[in-house]
Formats: structure tokens, C-alpha cells, sequence
């Protein structure tokens, strides 16, 4: 049994004998195991899509000019920056994915927002939606 992260309060209300892979091939397959219609928070899983976005919207020359790539070995929820520039260290750590979404492209903050989400849909299978007692958390 592992432990739930408690950092965000409502995460630690989650069933920490929840557990579920599924995998989907190229040809269509879907391979289950576990718990896999039950929903869950992805939480830092996003960061790579949410860079990925970015990086279809303006090209990996304009993305790398504002986040770096480079391991920083610091936790997720570190501000580490470049001390040249002030950018991110990587989109994997929070302030380089807090710039990987103001790098989405959109008229104005909620189509990003909804660009993201659609994006996270198509990769899910399925609509996504924000849970927001763990936002409000």
C-alpha cells in the first residue's frame, strides 16, 4: 500500500489501494489491469503533453529561447530558473510548466485553457474536466 500525497489536502482523501494501468498499442489495442475506470487527479502528469502543446504551437527553437531542458535535481515545486535569463530550468519542474501554458496559443487565457484540456481528451480517450474541489484545495 503506498501513501497519498497530502500537500494538496483533498489528495489525501484518495484511496491509496487505487490502482490501474492501462495500456493502448498502435493498432488499436487496450490492454487493462486494476482500477482503470476509476478517476484520478494527473496532477504533475500533465507537464510533458502540456510542453508538447507549446512546443506544436511555436517550434522547439522559440520554446527552448523561454523553457529549458536541462535537469535541474530540484523538486517539482521548485522555482528554478536559468541565473542568466530567469527562465525556467525545464517544463517538468512547476515554473517551467506554469510558462509551458502561457505558451499555448489562444486569444485569451480560458481558450488556452480549453486547448490544454481538449488536448488532454484526445490523449485520454475521452473528455477530461477539472475536478474542483482538488483546484479549490
Amino acid at each position: 500500500m503506498g501513501a497519498v500525497a497530502d500537500y494538496i489536502p483533498e489528495l489525501a482523501h484518495a484511496d491509496p489501494d487505487a490502482f490501474g494501468i492501462c495500456v493502448a498499442t498502435r493498432d488499436g489495442e487496450v490492454y487493462e489491469v486494476g482500477d482503470t475506470r476509476q478517476p484520478f487527479t494527473i496532477q504533475s502528469v500533465s507537464k510533458p503533453f502540456t510542453y508538447g502543446l507549446a512546443l506544436s504551437d511555436h517550434g522547439e527553437e522559440a520554446i527552448l529561447a523561454k523553457i529549458g531542458v536541462e535537469p535541474s535535481g530540484d523538486a517539482f515545486n521548485a522555482i528554478s530558473l536559468r541565473p542568466q535569463t530567469g527562465a525556467p530550468m525545464n517544463p517538468l519542474i512547476n515554473a517551467g510548466a506554469i510558462a509551458a501554458c502561457g505558451l499555448v496559443t489562444g486569444d485569451d487565457d480560458g481558450r488556452r485553457f480549453e486547448r490544454i484540456l481538449e488536448m488532454f481528451g484526445r490523449y485520454a480517450g475521452r473528455g477530461l474536466d477539472v475536478d474542483d474541489r482538488v483546484y479549490a484545495s
